[in-house]
């Protein structure tokens, strides 16, 4: 218990920023055509044999004409994928579920420790120390972009 206790703890310093407050995020627009919303620099946090949590990384880089806008995540190996933004209350960082993330047209939102995140709640299994984690976008129009994310955080 004291190991996930650490765990917990160590990944919820790792989301925290300094002084950040997470973008917001404008009301979902539908009918983003298939193919505008490039995906790259994935990653998932690596983290102790024991936790049942890790979080997501993304950059989504919007190349259409209209916003973007994703509504959520899935994957196979957890049972519970989130949006959550890190926010600073009183002092103290917090994470907050987000409901959906707006890509204008021609910008990138970058998903970043300390910021906007995937929070990959209850493994269905162990987390992986090592390898790749399965990960599914979900759109506001219903489509779905399939990501292929890298246990541990890249190299600059």
């Amino acid at each position: 218990m004291r190991l996930m206790t650490l765990a917990l703890v160590a990944l919820l310093a790792a989301c925290a920023p300094d002084d950040a407050t997470p973008p917001a995020s404008p009301a979902p627009v539908a009918g983003v055509p298939a193919g505008t919303l490039e995906v790259s620099a994935a990653w998932v946090r690596q983290v102790p044999p024991a936790a049942r949590m890790t979080a997501g990384y993304l950059k989504l880089r919007n190349t259409g004409t209209e916003p973007a806008v994703v509504v959520g995540a899935e994957s196979p190996l957890f049972d519970a994928v989130e949006i959550h933004g890190t926010v600073t209350v009183d002092g103290m960082a917090r994470m907050r579920h987000q409901e959906s993330v707006t890509i204008p047209p021609g910008e990138t939102v970058s998903f970043e420790p300390g910021g906007l995140h995937l929070m990959l709640m209850q493994a269905v299994e162990g987390i992986p120390a090592e390898g790749e984690i399965p990960l599914r976008l979900i759109l506001a129009d219903g489509d779905r972009i399939e990501v292929t994310a890298p246990i541990g955080q890249p190299a600059d």
